[in-house]
């Protein structure tokens, strides 16, 4: 049976990509979408109001590319339906994660936040776990495209939480551009007087998210609670 998908932010750059996925892959299929401009006229039903969607299609995971502070409130009433979330949109603050997470907790309800599914940047968060031990400066660097809302990005921040939290480290600084051409590039830099270590992760085209995303949609009814980082997940 196929898993009922309702598609946050369907006519976005990352929705049609989405879109064109599900439509190709048996497991899911998009059963209604969320955009600024509701539309009735296609298969899919498009809303502008996530209250009025669940009311009238079912459905069973939401999916949310759009903006923090429409996915806040959109992922806080779904949560509260007891309907599990899986969520890439980032420009979330530390407090509106933990908002969330007690959400979910008060109400059964569970997901996924993850500021970045491609693989990759997980292992890049996991390598400054590690250079942390050692190293005691670190800066990270973003680059987007030029219609990235957030700035620095959500990926930038994680990856500079990965820092964070040992005595070793000094200085962590965050730098983020936005350039034509460009889809997204994150390198991290780890220093001390004597050595460097700069790692570079690519996202060449939109497919580099995808592993992820099929990952947290195949996993996401096993999560007892909401979780942030695709970590808990590999």
């Amino acid at each position: 049976m196929k898993k009922r998908i309702a598609l946050s932010g369907i006519t976005g750059k990352m929705g049609k990509f989405l879109l064109q996925g599900f439509e190709i892959n048996p497991d899911y299929e998009v059963v209604a979408g969320i955009a600024e401009v509701e539309d009735f006229s296609g298969d899919i039903p498009i809303y502008s109001d996530v209250k009025t969607m669940h009311q009238e299609v079912e459905f069973d995971v939401f999916v949310d590319f759009t903006r923090a502070n429409f996915s806040k409130m959109a992922c806080t009433f779904i949560l509260k339906q007891g309907i599990p979330i899986v969520v890439g949109t980032t420009g979330f603050s530390k407090d509106d994660i933990e908002e969330l997470k007690q959400i979910a907790n008060e109400h059964h309800g569970r997901g996924i936040i993850a500021p970045n599914f491609a693989v990759g940047i997980v292992l890049l968060h996991k390598y400054l776990q590690m250079g942390r031990k050692y190293f005691k400066n670190f800066a990270v660097y973003e680059y987007h495209h030029l219609s990235k809302y957030d700035k620095p990005s959500g990926t930038a921040h994680y990856l500079a939480e990965a820092t964070r939290g040992h005595a070793r480290v000094e200085e962590v600084d965050i730098h983020g551009f936005r350039l034509p051409g460009v889809l997204a590039t994150h390198t991290v830099i780890m220093s001390d007087e004597s050595q460097k270590i700069e790692l570079t992760h690519q996202s060449n085209n939109r497919y580099s998210f995808e592993e992820g995303i099929l990952l947290a949609l195949e996993m996401v009814d096993s999560l007892q609670t909401l979780v942030y980082g695709l970590e808990d997940l590999l």
